[in-house]
């Protein structure tokens, strides 16, 4: 089966893309992440996704369309809910355009290796996108290749990524760090 891999980034593609083509299928990867900030960062892993496609032999497709950070924004207040699921729709919907017009007949996505996303949401999301897309979404929690997935990525040099891309992760990473420095400090203190 002809099958649309939406690729978060590089790292994370090695051992998905591995797990649909080990069961048959056709694998062609797609990088299409709007949520993704700054525009520096999104370079970056763009580039590290064509490192990754080419050292894991994958055809990769490119993005038709960018938002840039307004309209990614304005794409979440207008789909109230939570962010995450909210950013997993577009993603996901845009996918499952993409492999119908791309003559595939099912498409996943590389987030289901991570143990940060949230797998049911991402299931919900990708059968609901879909139904109206008219194509199939193979779903498969695929976690336990994730440290897999990182080695081999630390082996073939490729960037990898300490937040998911939005920049509300961004924000949230910050506050972490500031918060164990404010510790760090006050144990240092005493």
């Amino acid at each position: 089966m002809r099958l649309l891999l939406h690729c978060c980034c590089g790292p994370c593609s090695l051992e998905v893309a591995e797990h649909f083509r080990s069961v048959g299928h056709e694998v062609t990867a797609w990088f299409f992440n709007p949520n993704i900030h700054p525009p520096e960062e999104l370079a970056r892993r763009q580039e590290t996704m064509v490192e990754a496609a080419r050292a894991a032999g994958l055809s990769l497709q490119q993005e038709r369309t960018a938002l840039g950070l307004a309209e990614f924004l304005l794409w979440l207040a207008r789909n109230r809910g939570r962010r995450c699921r909210a950013c997993y729709r577009l993603r996901l919907e845009e996918a499952a355009r993409e492999a119908r017009a791309l003559g595939c007949e099912a498409f996943s996505t590389t987030l289901t290796i991570s143990p940060y996303q949230d797998l049911e949401a991402i299931r919900e999301v990708g059968e609901s996108a879909a139904k109206a897309a008219g194509v199939r979404f193979l779903w498969a929690d695929l976690r336990e290749h994730y440290h897999t997935s990182a080695q081999r990525a630390r082996e073939l040099d490729l960037y990898r990524q300490n937040y998911c891309g939005c920049v509300f992760s961004l924000l949230e990473r910050a506050e972490r760090r500031a918060r164990r420095a404010i510790e760090k400090g006050r144990r240092c203190a005493s």
